[in-house]
């Protein structure tokens, strides 16, 4: 159903990087640090979601790596059967986040352009463009799909850099959905909060 997702949590998961959870005292954007933010280990916290979306998942803490994935959905969920015929749950609405850490700046900015490809091999890509929320910059990446096995209609994906991390934010839909999905991909990037750099 997410063969991207797929390949980006495992190709993640293998890196093996040492992370850990430290509250800083502020964020880099000079607001205080709020221990009910969503952590994503020691990179950024993330503000509760606007438009009814919950967490339903965060794996920082399973990961024995600098590599932190969460997910929130929004709407009532419906069974769907993917392609290896496992039944999972399906909602209109749900926001990815993954923070993969590299080797350094370079790296980062490699495997962000890796993943910006792969992407556009995947969906049907209707626009890129670059914004800014919260004081930390993003490339947008609207799409379309057109597969049978994905049950999602259209979404935006933002990537990010800071310092040796890539951070990847994609809103999913489904033709269900009818907020502007714009709008809550943006609301959702000025509540990230970065946690400033140690190196």
């Amino acid at each position: 159903m997410k063969k991207l997702w797929i390949w980006l949590v495992l190709a993640a998961l293998s890196l093996g990087l040492c992370g850990c959870s430290i509250y800083p005292e502020q964020a880099v954007d000079g607001t205080p640090w709020d221990k009910h933010w969503e952590m994503m280990g020691n990179v950024l916290g993330v503000e509760a979601p606007g438009d009814d979306f919950r967490l339903l998942e965060n794996n920082s803490v399973l990961t024995g790596s600098a590599t932190f994935y969460a997910s929130w959905v929004t709407g009532e969920a419906e069974k769907w059967t993917n392609e290896n015929d496992k039944e999972v749950d399906l909602y209109p609405g749900q926001i990815y986040l993954m923070v993969y850490g590299c080797a350094d700046a370079a790296a980062a900015e490699e495997a962000k352009a890796d993943w910006m490809g792969r992407q556009e091999e995947i969906y049907q890509v209707q626009q890129v463009r670059t914004a800014t929320a919260n004081g930390q910059a993003y490339e947008l990446m609207y799409y379309r799909t057109d597969s049978e096995q994905n049950p999602y209609e259209r979404g935006i994906t933002a990537f990010g850099l800071y310092g040796s991390y890539v951070v990847i934010v994609e809103l999913t839909c489904t033709a269900d959905y009818t907020a502007d999905e714009e709008a809550v991909l943006l609301w959702y990037l000025e509540g990230c909060h970065y946690a400033p750099l140690t190196d």
